[in-house]
C-alpha cells in the first residue's frame, strides 16, 4: 500500500519494516490542524526503529502546508498531494483520515476524524499492531 501512495519514497529505509501511521490532512481542515500536535508528540514518543509517522497534505499550495508545519514545529515526514490524486485512490472518506500500515505494507486499519494520537490507548493500539503483525510474519 505504501508504494502505491508514496511511490519511490516508500522504499527509503526510514519506512521499511515499520508500522506506519499515514495521516492525510489539509491546512483548510480545522480538525486536521488541531490533530497535528498529537501526531508530532506521537512521532517523538514511538521507537523510530519500529514506527514512522507520515503526513500526506492535500493542500494545493505546498508552500502554505510547509509553513504550517514549520510554525507548528512538525518534524515528521510529510508528502504533498496537491491535485488529490493519491487521496482519491485511497478512497479518502473524511479529513483527517489516518491509515495504519503493517511492516509488510498492508493496511491494518483506517481511523477517521480527529484523534489524540499521543493517548495511552493509541500507543497501545500501535504496539498491538506491531506485535501482531511481527508475530504473523514470523509464523509464515
Amino acid at each position: 500500500m505504501l508504494n502505491y501512495v508514496l511511490g519511490e519514497n516508500a522504499n527509503t529505509p526510514a519506512f521499511q519494516g515499520k508500522v506506519l501511521v499515514l495521516n492525510v490532512w489539509a491546512t483548510w481542515c480545522p480538525p486536521c490542524r488541531k490533530e497535528m500536535p498529537s501526531l508530532q508528540r506521537l512521532s517523538q514518543t514511538l521507537d523510530p526503529k519500529r514506527f514512522s509517522v507520515i503526513g500526506l497534505s492535500t493542500d494545493r499550495d505546498a508552500l502554505l502546508a510547509t509553513e504550517f508545519l514549520a510554525q507548528g514545529g512538525v518534524t515528521f515526514s510529510n508528502f504533498f498531494d496537491p491535485n488529490g490524486k493519491m487521496s482519491k485512490q485511497l478512497g479518502l472518506r473524511v479529513y483527517p483520515e489516518t491509515f495504519l500500515i503493517a511492516p509488510d505494507g498492508t493496511l491494518v486499519r483506517r481511523v477517521t476524524g480527529l484523534q489524540d494520537w499521543s493517548s495511552p490507548e493509541m500507543l497501545a493500539l500501535l504496539e498491538d499492531i506491531y506485535r501482531t503483525e511481527r508475530g504473523s510474519n514470523v509464523r509464515n
